[in-house]
């Protein structure tokens, strides 16, 4: 009926206008700084809309945040780490790629070849490596 188109067609302009209008998830992001010799590690991470700003981190210890997948699935964080006087860019959080896996928990380790994010889905454990 028309009533009913007006009303998906009410919903759906929502939603447009505010991904918040739905429940959404959140998902807990970890990285560790497993970088050799001691080396320190700094980390700036944003959204397109969230500046979470500079964090330096010492070998074996970790950084958190929680970000909120949108209704769409097209939440990214993308994060730059500075070390050896170089800065390497990678998109620690992408929806589409990463919420089946990380099942609310990324975990990340940053090594000087890239960073390895450890799944434990329903089938085990495992590491999946990208390279800078």
């Amino acid at each position: 009926s028309s009533i009913t188109l007006k009303f998906l067609f009410i919903i759906a302009l929502l939603a447009n206008l505010s991904e918040g209008f739905f429940l959404t998830s959140k998902v807990q992001i970890s990285i560790t700084n497993s970088l050799s010799n001691n080396k320190k590690l700094i980390i700036h991470c944003k959204s397109k809309n969230k500046d979470l700003n500079i964090h330096v981190i010492q070998k074996g210890e970790t950084y958190e945040f929680k970000v909120e997948n949108s209704f769409w699935g097209r939440t990214l964080y993308f994060c730059g780490f500075k070390f050896d006087h170089k800065l390497h860019m990678f998109d620690i959080y992408v929806q589409s790629r990463d919420d089946d896996n990380c099942l609310g928990y990324c975990e990340w380790e940053i090594t000087e070849s890239g960073p390895c994010l450890t799944y434990n889905p329903h089938r085990g454990i495992y590491t999946y490596c990208f390279y800078w």
